[in-house]
């Protein structure tokens, strides 16, 4: 069993899967399909993993659909570069509705970054996104 591996086993659990820091609230309502705002400003505030919710370290990773990178916006927080892989090697093969995303994605992307700024939400009861910058390298997984 790996180190994330490990990691994820000590998360909380919904429906027989770990759910990530970034989706469950601090109420302890859990949802792999939603990312708490509050955890995401904190992830990005204290520079902490939504996967593990440790501290980061570089290279710091983005997941999420293909769609986001397109756009250059993701949704769910910065993660680790190994919490990132074992998360999606866990989600990615049962589809679904996870890490944050409300639809499963054809294609998920996985970005490394020297670093990242938050965008927060123009109105009232927006979503809080990130914006890689100084981007290292992008993996598309089907």
């Amino acid at each position: 069993m790996t180190a994330m591996t490990q990691v994820l086993a000590g998360r909380p659990m919904a429906g027989g899967l770990p759910v990530p820091f970034a989706c469950e609230d601090d109420g302890g309502a859990l949802d792999h399909s939603r990312v708490v705002k509050r955890r995401a400003i904190r992830c990005a505030l204290s520079r902490v993993c939504g996967i593990c919710g440790d501290p980061l370290t570089r290279p710091v990773t983005f997941i999420g659909a293909e769609e986001e990178h397109d756009l250059g916006l993701y949704v769910f927080p910065p993660t680790h570069l190994s919490c990132a892989e074992e998360a999606l090697a866990l989600f990615v093969p049962i589809g679904g509705r996870h890490l944050g995303q409300s639809e499963p994605p054809l294609t998920w992307v996985l970005q490394t970054t020297g670093g990242f700024d938050l965008v927060r939400p123009s109105r009232r009861g927006g979503i809080v996104q990130f914006r890689p910058n100084s981007v290292i390298d992008t993996r598309r997984i089907d």
